[in-house]
């Protein structure tokens, strides 16, 4: 997007369109489909710096739900469990051994998919909004992205993580309704956040000073193409 020919009564009118209700409600969409995962020692005083966490991807392609992550956050927890077999591994609210149900993995891709047929959602989710559905698209594989398409994404930044109890841990979540899609390879692409047409839908936690997105690790990415919303994990 060549951000200086932009017309600026239009950008405030978008603005204004992105602050109200659709905003919200595009800002809250990839939401509904994650779950933080954390991982923490069970024996020993816990703090929030001893505590791992990501997110996962709440998916049924047709056979089954299952919770898709990366296959570095259960890297991490292998390692944690090496050295201590007194980790307990969460998905939302469910404590499971995720290497247990785990379906299939692949470090090159960075993925990993764990099994949830078993789990009631309402025991993930607690019944609020977030990880509430298990995404079902209407067709698998997604299209391939292109430049100046528009995605939206979501997720548990770890910065935001708190220890409100000892046997409690409260996770932020922080997510995007449109980001442009800058540049893109084989590999990946590249999204360019541009300050000054930031706008905030959902005013309540302050994502300014918010420069590192560690722990979204696992969630989903959806795109804006022909005016439907698919999915590229």
């Amino acid at each position: 997007m060549d951000y200086n020919n932009l017309d600026s009564k239009l950008v405030e009118k978008t603005k204004q369109e992105a602050a109200g209700p659709l905003g919200k409600e595009m800002t809250k969409f990839p939401l509904l489909f994650v779950t933080a995962v954390s991982f923490k020692d069970l024996t020993g005083v816990n703090s929030v710096h001893t505590v791992n966490n990501g997110t996962v991807t709440l998916v049924d392609l047709g056979s089954g739900q299952m919770a898709i992550t990366c296959s570095h956050v259960l890297d991490e927890y292998r390692k944690r469990l090496k050295d201590n077999n007194k980790f307990v591994f969460r998905i939302g609210n469910t404590v499971l051994n995720p290497l247990e149900y785990l379906i299939d993995e692949s470090p090159e891709l960075d993925l990993a998919t764990i099994d949830l047929s078993e789990i009631n959602i309402k025991e993930i989710s607690l019944g609020k909004e977030i990880g509430t559905s298990f995404f079902r698209p209407e067709a698998w594989p997604p299209d391939d992205v292109n430049e100046g398409d528009f995605i939206s994404f979501g997720g548990f930044p770890g910065k935001w993580k708190e220890q409100v109890s000892s046997g409690d841990l409260m996770l932020d979540s922080f997510s995007s309704g449109a980001t442009e899609i800058s540049s893109i390879n084989d590999e990946y692409f590249i999204c360019q956040f541009e300050r000054e047409y930031w706008v905030e839908s959902l005013d309540i936690k302050d994502g300014k000073d918010l420069h590192e997105l560690g722990g979204l690790s696992g969630g989903p990415v959806f795109f804006n193409q022909r005016k439907q919303w698919n999915n590229v994990l």
